[in-house]
């Protein structure tokens, strides 16, 4: 339950005033009612409301003039029309004005708390989504990406071409190379701005909860949906819906997904009731979904449906001096969020940070920054700030194989060439996401050569 919101009640039968009231009071709301439109009309005047449940039928006007002068005052005050069952045409005029539900006469006091809450949740979504563009804009300027790379600059291009589409949008790359802040700028340039923005985790989510995360459910739908709950594609209505990680979606969702995307309605779970949705969807992927097709795994005419305008971002270590703005932006961007006082970076840093391969991309260059941040404080970044694993090559060898010997008995020297053997191997199999004729290439191995160590030393991708 969401509390500590301001609520207008505007309801002329006093009983029914006063009983909801100190519903809405036990439920930890702060409560204005009043009993017609010229209080209404001065309470909105005088306070902000998070919501207004107002009555259709009021003994000095009629709730939709009032809804009109809501509109006006504020588009942020989410509101709940009451009605009659003679005036539910009344409601749906109200609906369309913008009124976002409304409830019939009599209604039961739960499900109108549920309603209100899921109604807050919903304007706080799109609160939290008019902050973060306000960030986004502040941080890194309208319409525009930290880097100057020929890669970021045709994602920005591709950008600013879709601004006014609507179309399908399926975004590839390597884990943490940025694919949802993409998403975002998407949404953010786009004509459905002002609208939600929701995303979601394919791949973090179970299957059997992942249907109702996207889709809602009723309730009583399965065990422990003791109310109905909206899913992904409700709240992101009129918006953009993100994808993330649509190839570790199951194929039993995947076939449900196809049919929302060809015919924009699907149910809830546990209900037989269509609902018609007006929804963008970007999705994204760090596998290669043509593989994914091969093996089975994916289907392709979800594919089809999902590729539409394909936006393929590089890896950072592709996008060359992007990485030093980047690391830049993240500086700064912890300087305020940590009170820190970092005031650059040694050219013997930078050099570092362009020749490290970064597996884990953006991702891995913010949490560097953010670790750089909170542990130094202040002053320049140089190269003993930096992550042992970023040392270039020849520090790297020279840093292991100064071994100091002197207190030593005895040393098992194939045992120490055998570790050092093995670590080189999977440092850079993983280097070369296990490609093995780079791997080869870059070890000065034949292929076949490599391949047997492999298999004689036990390396797996999972362990190492």
């Amino acid at each position: 339950m969401r509390q500590s919101a301001f609520i207008l009640l505007v309801e002329d039968e006093e009983e029914l005033r006063l009983t909801l009231k100190e519903v809405l009071n036990h439920a930890q709301y702060h409560v204005e009612a009043v009993s017609n439109v010229v209080q209404a009309n001065q309470a909105i005047e005088r306070n902000k409301f998070d919501l207004s449940i107002l009555d259709v039928r009021l003994p000095d006007g009629n709730g939709i003039d009032l809804l009109r002068k809501v509109r006006q005052t504020d588009a942020d005050n989410a509101v709940i029309m009451m009605t009659a069952y003679a005036d539910v045409d009344l409601a749906v005029d109200a609906m369309r004005l913008g009124a976002d539900d409304f409830i019939k006469k009599p209604f039961d006091m739960d499900e109108l708390l549920i309603r209100i809450d899921e109604i807050l949740k919903k304007r706080d979504l799109l609160r939290d989504n008019k902050a973060l563009n306000k960030e986004v804009h502040a941080l890194r300027g309208e319409n525009s990406l930290v880097g100057q790379s020929e890669a970021m600059n045709k994602v920005r291009h591709m950008i600013d071409v879709l601004g006014d589409s609507d179309s399908t949008v399926l975004i590839t790359g390597e884990s943490g190379s940025g694919k949802e802040v993409i998403a975002r700028q998407l949404h953010s340039v786009g004509t459905r701005s002002n609208k939600p923005f929701v995303s979601i985790n394919c791949g973090a989510i179970p299957e059997e909860l992942l249907e109702s995360e996207l889709f809602g459910h009723v309730k009583g739908a399965f065990t422990g949906a003791v109310r109905a709950r909206p899913g992904r594609f409700e709240l992101a209505n009129g918006g953009v819906l993100f994808l993330d990680e649509i190839g570790d979606m199951s194929p039993n969702l995947q076939v449900k997904l196809l049919r929302v995307l060809q015919e924009r309605c699907f149910e809830p779970v546990g209900s037989e009731k269509t609902t018609e949705i007006d929804v963008r969807v970007v999705a994204a992927t760090h596998r290669t979904l043509e593989d994914e097709i091969k093996a089975g795994r994916f289907r392709e005419d979800l594919y089809y449906r999902l590729n539409v305008i394909p936006i393929h971002l590089a890896p950072l270590r592709e996008r060359g001096e992007d990485i030093l703005l980047l690391a830049e932006h993240f500086m700064q961007h912890f300087n305020a969020s940590k009170q820190a006082e970092l005031s650059g970076i040694t050219q013997e840093a930078k050099q570092l940070m362009l020749n490290y391969q970064w597996p884990g991309n953006v991702r891995e260059l913010q949490n560097v920054m953010e670790r750089i941040a909170t542990l130094k404080r202040s002053g320049i970044i140089d190269v003993q700030d930096l992550p042992s694993k970023m040392l270039d090559q020849s520090q790297r060898a020279k840093q292991d194989l100064e071994l100091d010997v002197s207190d030593e008995d005895s040393i098992d020297l194939k045992g120490m060439v055998d570790e050092f053997e093995n670590n080189l191997i999977a440092s850079a199999l993983n280097r070369f996401d296990w490609n093995k004729n780079r791997t080869a290439n870059f070890l000065s191995l034949n292929r076949t050569t490599l391949v047997e160590k492999i298999k004689k030393k036990g390396l797996h991708p999972d362990e190492t």
